[in-house]
């Protein structure tokens, strides 16, 4: 069962290297010429508008790359509550779709044809089933231009999080927000590049929904 989930959804996620894949995606974003200190008015203001978007939905594109494998799908994720929440992976090109749920017992995950387990440690059940490993808990803060209160980032003069630092597991992911939905307020990002050294997701967001 485990070899049967890993081939399934590399084959499945394998098959979306497109030419306008988020893949193409640039990886290297300059620091802002202008920073805004983390105590600005309207900076706080606008980390006040997030912290009331506790439940919503996002989707759009995810790439995944790292020495061994490189990757593209389509994601939905459906947020909730920090133990509630859930990822699909999916193509365009077939019904078949990768999913992983948390709850406060762990993570599950499942494909399409039936196949799922869970466990209650989520990095070690992604390696396993998955092959690849990322942030689950913190990606939905994330994606939302979140970050922590006494986090080490920086804000850009849009009052935008422009990019961020976060040590996890002893290692340092960085993300940078290259470009950002403005047509409504609050300003939620739209294209995504996380980083640990070894690994890089670029995640694209299509619509947010809340």
């Amino acid at each position: 069962m485990k070899k049967r989930i890993k081939i399934l959804s590399l084959s499945v996620l394998l098959g979306l290297m497109a030419c306008n894949s988020v893949l193409q995606a640039p990886t290297e974003v300059p620091k802002p010429t202008v920073q805004i200190p983390h105590n600005d008015r309207q900076w706080q203001q606008h980390l006040g508008q997030l912290a009331k978007i506790q439940r919503y939905s996002a989707t759009g594109q995810f790439g995944y790359i790292s020495p061994k494998e490189r990757f593209s799908s389509h994601f939905n994720l459906q947020y909730h509550t920090p133990t509630h929440f859930s990822l699909e992976l999916s193509s365009t090109f077939s019904t078949k779709s990768l999913k992983l749920e948390r709850n406060e017992r762990g993570l599950t995950v499942s494909d399409s044809e039936g196949s799922s387990r869970s466990d209650s440690d989520i990095e070690a059940l992604m390696k396993e089933m998955i092959g690849v490993s990322f942030p689950i808990d913190q990606f939905a803060y994330w994606v939302k231009g979140q970050p922590e209160k006494e986090g080490n980032y920086i804000v850009n003069e849009k009052r935008q999080l422009s990019q961020f630092s976060y040590p996890l597991n002893g290692t340092i992911w960085t993300s940078s927000y290259v470009e950002y939905h403005e047509d409504r307020e609050p300003h939620l990002p739209k294209l995504i590049v996380l980083e640990n050294g070894s690994q890089t997701l670029k995640i694209r967001i299509e619509r947010w929904t809340y």
